[in-house]
C-alpha cells in the first residue's frame, strides 16, 4: 500500500462516518463534523467487485 509504515498508519487508521463519510479520529465515538455515532473502521483492503 504505501511505502513506508507512518504513512500506512496516518492513511488507513482512522473511523469513517457512515452518514457524511468525514475521516475521524482511531478512538472517535462520534463524527467531528456531524456528531452521528455510527462510526467504522476504514477498509484496509481494496473492494474488488
Amino acid at each position: 500500500m504505501a511505502r513506508f509504515p507512518e504513512a500506512e498508519t496516518r492513511i488507513l487508521h482512522m473511523k469513517i462516518c457512515m452518514k457524511c463519510y468525514a475521516r475521524n479520529a482511531i478512538r472517535a465515538t462520534r463524527c467531528r463534523k456531524c456528531g452521528y455515532k455510527g462510526l467504522r473502521v476504514k477498509a484496509r483492503e481494496s473492494r474488488g467487485g
